[in-house]
């Protein structure tokens, strides 16, 4: 396999692992989520955060894997880029790992909506 080959290659396979990541992660949340999320007291805020789950996995996981550049101080070329193959691995790995750490980031920013979100809805119903 030629090294532009792998560039392609890899590159496609990384959006579309990370993408599968972010829906395996919705679909093992989505029964916890829509308790969480769901009843009449949640009204319109809940059934929006209810569908906005997956599209803002989906999102955090695309945002990380764009997040990482191949051009550096060694490589400012797209001949220098396809011509060295452990700097293609390389950066393979570091957008995996980009689309873990956000993927993980919007998993907690989510956690604190939904936090508020609860919050809101207990005092609601304490009155």
């Amino acid at each position: 396999m030629t090294n532009e080959n792998y560039l392609y290659l890899s590159y496609f396979a990384a959006a579309a692992i990370g993408v599968l990541g972010a829906v395996a992660t919705a679909l093992v949340l989505r029964r916890r989520h829509r308790e969480a999320a769901g009843g009449e007291a949640a009204g319109g805020l809940g059934r929006l955060l209810r569908r906005a789950f997956p599209a803002w996995l989906i999102l955090a996981a695309l945002l990380g894997f764009m997040s990482v550049t191949y051009f550096d101080c060694g490589h400012k070329t797209y001949p220098s880029i396809v011509g060295d193959r452990a700097h293609l691995v390389c950066k393979t790995q570091e957008q995996a790992s980009e689309m873990a750490y956000y993927l993980a980031a919007a998993l907690v920013a989510y956690g604190f909506v939904m936090m508020l979100s609860l919050c809101a809805r207990a005092r609601k119903s304490a009155r």
